[in-house]
């Protein structure tokens, strides 16, 4: 699914959560540290890794699929990056970052060196043509736009630009510095139709790598920048360290794993099954448990403090069947959350509770106290109390809507490429059948899954929400706007309390205070169950080859999938 969609990435506010800063700069002299203090690397050879599917496109405003995503993030430069040991931030294409008191203000000045793959430039102009198209509702880019609602951009000379907002809130800066990444002006600005625009899948980019060659179904390369500017930053010196990398697309998992045991494949991040059966299963004798183990490929799950992924089936709360919140909470009751924990993931997940991460502050100390049980007979009493009944003696249960006998009868649909969503919705249709509520199943191609879920052709969904905030700004997902233009909420999901409370939360700079809003939203989004939350995986399963691979470093603290940038080529 887009994964914020990730469904947009991961963000940590470098500034306290407290107290409004003065204007400074965002960061500290910490910040980036761990990364100076790499060891020098080797930069040779290339790099494979593996894709489920191939990327929509290859430029930030419009990749909201997980594919189109992680390739952008080798092609092109933040503003500022993310260090993922502290959640700070350390300079990239802005050198400097000021931030007036009243956090109203985001000042911007951009390194000299900073230039595109033609040599040309970064500018202000290009901050600001981003800016704009980012902006056009012509640009299929709604879930991205949802997040710089009411700012205002003003270029102030060719290197320094300026966002303003009237109400400045816990994730502006986060926003920017993460999700503004900007393409360059020349290329685009004599376009008729920015979605449609060759440069959409060829860009000129701005980060390490360019691309070098898209295959569909096959294969994306990148080639490295031997003289990319960001080499100067101390931070960088010792990052990106292979000449190219290959990122396969490979739909079955199984294929991918068999590849990485081969070594077509040199770091495989493995969902819970292929780690579950294959790692510490049948094949448990191939892997070392680290680096150090005398056998050619290691795996581990790595455990960190990122929001984790969470799988959830989204039903559409604009199908009369699923209107009804009573309704949706039975449907909670007939799902077998342990069996799915145990045979699904293999006891690598734990319950989903919360649409902010269940293991973060954002969840409340109680949430898990109230996930609802595994309890058909409890399912049963509410459909019935709901109006649910076996109207004509068919075995599937039926209800008077709107004057009309309507069946329960529904599709679920997932995507093809992943095995783990297949069998949950054949558990789901299983425990339905026996209360007699019918489910079909579809298994889609990940693009066109998403397609129905944009245009709102679906009945419900298997899908995942990954990379979620920190300090979480939920309007995105769940705030009734962001049901419009494509947007997030593609559900339909509507509270007006929760709006309320998505408003307030989202201006609250008091962590503490942001936190127990958030735990207030996540508990009646719970209750109303737009959702069935099902698991989530914290940290991230990987295997790598030994031979292949070296670093000093394996994981950082916050990181939530295996960091490649700090990985050297072996001597």
């Amino acid at each position: 699914m887009k994964l914020k969609i990730v469904f947009l990435a991961t963000a940590f506010l470098g500034l306290s959560a407290g107290a409004a800063p003065k204007s400074a700069a965002v960061f500290s002299s910490k910040s980036g540290d761990a990364y100076r203090k790499l060891p020098d690397a080797r930069k040779a050879g290339t790099l494979f890794l593996t894709m489920l599917g191939n990327p929509k496109v290859l430029v930030p405003l419009l990749a909201d699929d997980v594919p189109s995503r992680n390739t952008v993030d080798y092609l092109f430069a933040q503003l500022m990056r993310r260090d993922a040991e502290t959640g700070e931030y350390f300079p990239m294409i802005a050198e400097k970052v000021e931030v007036s008191k009243d956090r109203k203000l985001y000042t911007f000045t951009i390194r000299k060196e900073a230039t595109w793959e033609d040599s040309t430039p970064i500018t202000a102009e290009d901050a600001e043509f981003t800016f704009q198209t980012l902006m056009n509702p012509k640009v299929e880019a709604a879930s991205l736009r949802s997040y710089f609602e009411g700012m205002k951009f003003e270029k102030l000379d060719i290197q320094s630009f300026r966002f303003s907002v009237e109400k400045p809130n816990v994730n502006t800066l986060a926003s920017i510095l993460d999700d503004f990444l900007i393409i360059q002006k020349k290329q685009f600005a004599q376009v008729p139709d920015f979605n449609k625009a060759k440069g959409v899948m060829e860009p000129v980019t701005s980060g390490p790598y360019r691309l070098k060659s898209f295959a569909r179904d096959q294969k994306v390369e990148l080639e490295l920048k031997k003289d990319w500017w960001g080499f100067k930053i101390p931070e960088f010196k010792n990052m990106f360290n292979f000449d190219s990398v290959m990122l396969r697309i490979i739909s079955d998992p199984a294929l991918a794993y068999e590849k990485f045991l081969k070594g077509d494949i040199d770091i495989l991040e493995m969902n819970a099954e292929t780690f579950g059966n294959k790692v510490k299963g049948v094949d448990r004798d191939k892997f070392g448990a680290d680096a150090e183990a005398k056998q050619n490929v290691w795996a581990k799950h790595f455990m960190t403090d990122a929001p984790a992924p969470w799988t959830y089936i989204g039903w559409n709360n604009k199908r009369p069947v699923f209107s009804s919140k009573k309704t949706r909470q039975a449907l909670a009751h007939l799902i077998p959350y342990d069996d799915i924990l145990t045979k699904v993931y293999h006891g690598e997940g734990v319950r989903a509770v919360s649409p902010f991460g269940s293991r973060t502050p954002n969840a409340a100390p109680d949430q898990a106290a109230k996930a609802f049980p595994f309890d058909p007979k409890k399912a049963l009493q509410l459909l019935k109390e709901d109006g649910w009944a076996d109207l004509d003696h068919s075995g599937v249960l039926s209800r008077m809507i709107d004057g009309k006998m309507v069946k329960f009868e529904f599709t679920i649909r997932y995507n093809s490429e992943n095995p783990m969503r297949s069998k949950i919705a054949q558990m789901v249709k299983e425990q339905f059948r026996k209360a007699g509520v019918m489910v079909n199943i579809q298994a889609l191609e990940f693009n066109a899954l998403l397609d129905r879920v944009d245009n709102r052709d679906f009945d419900a969904v298997v899908l995942a929400w990954g990379k979620g905030m920190l300090h979480s700004d939920s309007k995105q997902i769940w705030h009734s706007k962001s049901a419009e233009n494509k947007g997030s909420n593609y559900v339909s999901y509507s509270n007006p309390e929760v709006d309320r409370l998505i408003e307030q939360a989202t201006t609250e700079m008091d962590g503490a205070k942001h936190f127990k809003l958030n735990q207030k939203i996540g508990s009646l989004i719970y209750d109303d169950q737009p959702y069935a939350f099902i698991a989530e995986v914290p940290g991230f399963m990987a295997g790598l080859r030994r031979e292949k691979i070296k670093a000093k470093k394996w994981v950082m603290k916050y990181d939530d999938t295996a960091p490649t940038w700090i990985y050297s080529s072996a001597p």
